[in-house]
C-alpha cells in the first residue's frame, strides 16, 4: 500500500508539472500556409488576413485557412512583398514576385481577376511607355496618390492609373543606382517617397502630380546620420522616419538630412542590430523585427521576444497590426499572432 501511494503521488506530481509546463507554452496550430517563410501580411477592413510566402499566398478569416493555388493567374512561387489598393474596380492586392508584379482582385479565389506585369510583356501592353524595370520585384508600395511603386532587381518603377510615368531623377541618382543598390523597402509621407537600398542609404522621390515624379537629395553617409548605407526597412510616422539597417536603427524627424537623428542599438536594448521590419501599434509602441527576435519600444524601454517566449521563428520579416490591435509577425518558420501576452503560431501543413 505504501508503494502504491508513493507511485500515485509521483504520477500526480508528473501530471501537475506537465500541465504547468503546457500553460507556459504557446499554441502551435497547423495552418493552411503554403510555405513557412512569411514575407508580408495584409489585413482587410473586414478582418481577412492575407499571407505572402515563399510558395504563394493564403488567407485566414480567424477560423478557416485557404491556400490560393487554384487560380492560374495567381503566383504560386516566391512573393517578396505585398500591398493593397482600393480602386474604382474594387479592392486589389499587388504582389512582388520573381516573375514580375501580380495584381489580384479581392477576394482571392479560383475565378478572381488577376494580371501579371513583367519586363517582357509590358512593352506590348503599354507601347511607348516606360515599363517594369525588372522581373524580380522586391518591394511594393501603393502611395497616397494611388501610385504603385515597385523596387526591382534592375531598378525602380512607378505605375499610375494605366500609365508608367517616366521618373526624372533630377541629377540625384545615376542610371544604375537602383541596380547597384538593391531596393529593400518603400514607404511614404504626403508627396515624399522614401526608398531603402542596400548600399545607397535612403533615396527620396517627390510626386508633385500622378505623372510628375522627380528625385530629391538622398539620405546617405556622411551627409546624414544613418547607422549604415545598408537599409533593410523603412517606416514613416507623420514627420518622423524610422530606418532599420544592418548596423542598428535610426529615427529621423523632418526633411533636413543633417539634423534631428536618434539611434538605437543592442546596447540600448534592441534585440539585434539587423532590423528588417518596423511597425507601430495602436497604443503608440514601436515594433522592430530582427534576425534574432522582435523588440517592442514604448519610447523609453525595449522589451524583446524570441522563440523562448513563443515566437514561431526568430528571423522576422514583417509586422502587421490587426484590426483589433493584436499583432502578426511573419517569420522564417511561419506566422505568429500576438495578443499582448501570448503567441499563437501557424506553420505550413505537412
Amino acid at each position: 500500500m505504501k508503494k502504491l501511494s508513493l507511485a500515485f503521488f509521483a504520477l500526480l506530481a508528473l501530471v501537475m508539472y506537465g500541465c504547468e509546463d503546457n500553460n507556459n507554452n504557446d499554441v502551435e496550430t497547423p495552418a493552411g500556409l503554403p510555405g513557412n517563410k512569411v514575407f508580408a501580411i495584409y489585413v482587410t477592413d473586414d478582418g481577412l488576413k492575407y499571407f505572402a510566402t515563399d510558395k504563394g499566398i493564403a488567407s485566414f478569416d480567424g477560423t478557416q485557412w485557404a491556400v490560393h493555388n487554384d487560380n492560374p493567374k495567381v503566383s504560386k512561387g516566391m512573393i517578396h512583398d505585398m500591398d493593397f489598393e482600393q480602386t474604382t474596380y474594387g479592392p486589389e492586392l499587388w504582389l512582388g514576385t520573381n516573375e514580375g508584379v501580380n495584381v489580384i482582385t479581392l477576394p482571392v479565389d479560383a475565378t478572381s481577376g488577376a494580371t501579371i506585369y513583367s519586363k517582357a510583356n509590358t512593352p506590348g501592353i503599354f507601347p511607348g511607355q516606360p515599363t517594369l524595370a525588372g522581373d524580380t520585384v522586391l518591394a511594393v508600395k501603393v502611395d497616397g496618390n494611388n501610385i504603385r511603386w515597385f523596387g526591382t532587381s534592375e531598378g525602380l518603377s512607378a505605375f499610375s492609373g494605366n500609365q508608367w510615368p517616366a521618373i526624372d531623377f533630377n541629377g540625384h541618382y545615376f542610371a544604375g543606382f537602383f541596380e547597384n543598390n538593391r531596393i529593400t523597402s518603400i514607404d511614404f509621407a504626403n508627396d515624399t517617397i522614401y526608398i531603402g537600398t542596400m548600399g545607397g542609404g535612403i533615396a527620396r522621390m517627390i510626386t508633385s502630380a500622378p505623372d510628375a515624379i522627380s528625385g530629391a537629395s538622398p539620405f546617405e553617409i556622411p551627409w546624414s546620420n544613418l547607422p549604415s548605407e545598408n537599409i533593410l526597412s523603412v517606416f514613416v510616422d507623420g514627420h518622423s522616419q524610422w530606418f532599420g539597417s544592418d548596423e542598428g536603427l535610426a529615427r529621423h524627424d523632418g526633411t533636413e538630412a543633417k539634423e534631428n537623428w536618434s539611434h538605437f542599438y543592442v546596447s540600448h536594448g534592441l534585440a539585434n542590430q539587423y532590423v528588417q521590419a518596423i511597425n507601430k501599434d495602436n497604443d503608440g509602441n514601436m515594433w522592430f523585427g530582427t534576425q534574432v527576435g522582435i523588440s517592442k519600444y514604448d519610447g523609453t524601454d525595449f522589451i524583446n521576444y524570441t522563440t523562448v517566449q513563443g515566437l514561431a521563428g526568430n528571423n522576422v520579416f514583417c509586422i502587421t497590426i490587426d484590426k483589433d490591435g493584436t499583432i502578426w509577425f511573419g517569420t522564417d518558420n511561419g506566422a505568429s499572432h500576438f495578443n499582448g501576452s501570448s503567441f499563437t503560431n501557424y506553420q505550413a501543413a505537412d
